[in-house]
């Protein structure tokens, strides 16, 4: 069983640089606190209030943050190896360079956030709300984005590859250089899409919309 600590512990903890992996902190609220480098590994976050903390470089592995508020926090080049997001609010935080593999971030909002550099691979995004974010070189290969929304988006030179994006909002945006390389893409929106050098080798496009789409040397992209 977790453990629980009083606020006054948690503090303390955080003040010495101690380990935090394992507790129980789910509905706390901490706002504007610096865990960079700190071991939180299997933390519990389940509903907690986490306004503008600095996560910078720290282990996250299996901490879980569903239903948590998140927003303008900062997990620069943290490990969120199967972390659990599910339904959390992320918006206008920063996830550059963190690695989020495996990670469920089902219904997450991530809105306006940064997400170039960072590692999506086989992450489970079904639903999430990924609207106007910086994804820039982001790698998503495996991912499912299962009727993700991800409108406005600027994701040039990121790696979908493989990934599922049946039924996902793309309208206006930039996948300039991306690879979508053996990508489903069923019934997706690309409805003003900025698709300049995307390659679509072997994907699935049956129900593809493309109205008003960018096709300036796209490659491999099939249409009935």
């Amino acid at each position: 069983m977790a453990k629980r600590l009083s606020y006054q512990e948690v503090l303390r903890k955080i003040r010495k640089m101690e380990d935090l992996s394992g507790l129980d902190l789910s509905g706390f609220k901490l706002e504007n606190l610096n865990l960079s480098l700190l071991k939180i590994r299997g933390t519990n976050f389940t509903g907690a209030h986490l306004y503008g903390i600095n996560f910078i470089g720290a282990d996250l592995e299996e901490a879980c943050f569903e239903g948590a508020y998140v927003a303008v926090s900062n997990f620069l080049g943290a490990n969120l190896q199967k972390a659990v997001f599910r339904k959390a609010d992320l918006g206008n935080a920063s996830l550059k360079g963190a690695n989020l593999t495996g990670a469920d971030l089902r219904e997450a909002d991530l809105a306006a956030g940064d997400l170039s550099l960072a590692n999506f691979r086989g992450a489970d995004l079904r639903g999430a709300r990924i609207e106007a974010v910086d994804g820039q070189l982001a790698d998503f290969e495996g991912a499912n984005l299962e009727g993700a929304n991800l409108r406005g988006s600027s994701f040039q030179l990121a790696n979908f590859n493989r990934a599922i994006l049946r039924r996902a909002n793309l309208i206006q945006v930039d996948l300039t250089g991306a690879r979508l390389r053996e990508a489903d893409l069923t019934e997706a929106d690309l409805i003003e899409a900025f698709l300049r050098g995307a390659d679509f080798t072997a994907s699935r496009t049956e129900g593809i919309r493309l109205r008003g789409a960018f096709l300036e040397k796209t490659s491999g992209l099939l249409l009935e």
